[in-house]
């Protein structure tokens, strides 16, 4: 089986590529024996760039996100047909909707972890006109119910594509995402001096770091001996340096970056509209708490909250309950606890397992033809 794997965001094959993602799926698949063309559909040059934007502006859209409306994905559509043409390839699987071919003999595949509805309902909603929601709304569909195979993150999106958009159960398949590049944590954990812990390399208010360190604040009211590491970027640590408790890290090698994790009791990441979260999985792996809210996918990687904490509210106050809850829990719960959760990463999230799940999906498809 020959495919072509997509994206918007930059060289499927590059790790910095949507939080390595394509290129770890890439690698999966090969390993099965698949020819993987690898297609960038996102580059454009400096008149492009002017052009679109041009005609996203005169139709009153947001001049930001062209790539969501139809002029920038039909030119990204037609470069990704052009290519999987020349290239041969059986099988075409998108990383997004914004670059799937509009050529109906074109058999393509979407992967996917978010939907544009469940983006509209979520707390990063845009706020853009109407006439602009509607028109990314009625792409979305297209490209949606053109696929062959719709592959979810998640249940969740799986649920809201058949039923918001009307595809056909038999065409939507949950296969997951993999976890990141951090081995599983076989020492023995100690919950009570193991340290909170949050990281994103950017958008530090999106992904919930203003909420977890609003709440960590009160945690100190209450457990003054609790210490709070960071990792984000150097003007993250400008930001944070200084406040009591609060150790913050920019850049760190893979190798810190684990330990980090390892001797973390609680992961605290309550990202309020983050589709996904790889950050969570890669905690359970190093068997420490999960602390977030109850949304979108969070739920399921957790198996419905049995294997963290999920806040119902987002306020700094539910996050530091949930935080002091598992502080006061005893050792030996906790440590049940992040076996199991450890356990169900390794056995539905590794790389290898969720690339054969796709590999099925797309086979399935080819054989079909």
């Amino acid at each position: 089986m020959k495919i072509a794997v997509t994206s918007v965001m930059g060289d499927p094959r590059n790790p910095a590529t949507w939080s390595n993602a394509p290129a770890h799926l890439i690698y999966e698949l090969e390993a099965l024996g698949v020819t993987v063309v690898a297609l960038d559909s996102s580059p454009l040059t400096k008149a492009q760039k002017v052009y679109f934007a041009l005609r996203t502006y005169l139709r009153g859209y947001p001049v930001r996100e062209a790539a969501r409306f139809s002029d920038l994905r039909s030119f990204r559509g037609q470069r990704v047909a052009k290519c999987a043409r020349e290239s041969g390839v059986d099988h075409i699987l998108c990383t997004s909707t914004m670059d799937a071919p509009s050529e109906s003999n074109l058999p393509y595949s979407l992967w996917i972890d978010n939907t544009w509805d469940l983006y509209c309902s979520s707390a990063s909603a845009p706020r853009w006109s109407g006439s602009a929601i509607k028109q990314v709304e009625r792409l979305e569909r297209t490209a949606l119910t053109r696929a062959e195979q719709v592959l979810t993150f998640s249940e969740h999106v799986k649920r809201n594509v058949i039923e918001h958009y009307g595809v056909s159960p038999a065409n939507v398949h949950v296969v997951g995402c993999g976890s990141g590049p951090l081995p599983a944590f076989t020492g023995e954990k100690e919950f009570t001096t193991g340290h909170m812990l949050f990281v994103a390399k950017h958008l530090f208010v999106k992904k919930g770091g203003e909420l977890a360190l609003e709440a960590f604040k009160l945690v100190q009211e209450k457990r003054p001996e609790t210490r709070f590491v960071i990792v984000g970027d150097d003007a993250l640590v400008q930001r944070v340096t200084g406040i009591d408790g609060v150790t913050a890290y920019g850049y760190l090698s893979r190798e810190k970056l684990n330990q980090l994790f390892y001797d973390a009791a609680i992961l605290v990441q309550p990202m309020a509209s983050d589709p996904w979260g790889q950050v969570y999985l890669e905690a359970m792996k190093a068997r420490a708490v999960v602390v977030s809210l109850n949304v979108a996918a969070v739920p399921e990687i957790t198996d419905e909250a049995r294997l963290g904490v999920l806040a119902e509210e987002v306020s700094p106050e539910a996050i530091a309950e949930a935080i002091l809850s598992i502080y006061a829990r005893r050792q030996e719960d906790l440590d049940a606890m992040t076996r199991s959760a450890q356990a169900r990463v390794l056995d539905l999230y590794e790389w290898p397992i969720v690339a054969r799940r796709i590999y099925d999906a797309l086979s399935s498809s080819v054989e079909d033809r």
